[in-house]
């Protein structure tokens, strides 16, 4: 998958970071394929609940096996708890508006 410095080079590159979030991981998977087709190489997944970071380890999953060239980072993190359990899911990057 991603280098550490490639999230910010693919911003910079793109300009656009498509952001979403479903409870179901086939839906994701529809987005993540989407994303891929249209030329997008960033997607944030955003952390909406108390499973969403079960949802957000299969998708990681499986866009490495099938959509490689994604960088899949997690986005509306709001303490470093929550940081290090999508960072140890796979996570190339992290989105943290409310802390530093």
């Amino acid at each position: 998958m991603a280098t550490a410095m490639s999230p910010s080079a693919s911003m910079i590159g793109t300009g656009l970071v498509p952001i979403f979030y479903h409870r179901d991981p086939e839906v994701g998977m529809k987005v993540a394929g989407a994303c891929a087709e249209g030329g997008s190489r960033l997607l944030e997944f955003t952390h909406r609940g108390d499973r969403a970071h079960l949802v957000f380890a299969e998708l990681i999953q499986r866009c490495e096996a099938e959509h490689h060239e994604l960088i899949v980072g997690a986005g509306s993190i709001g303490d470093p708890h929550t940081a290090a359990l999508y960072l140890a899911s796979g996570a190339n990057f992290i989105v943290a508006p409310n802390f530093n």
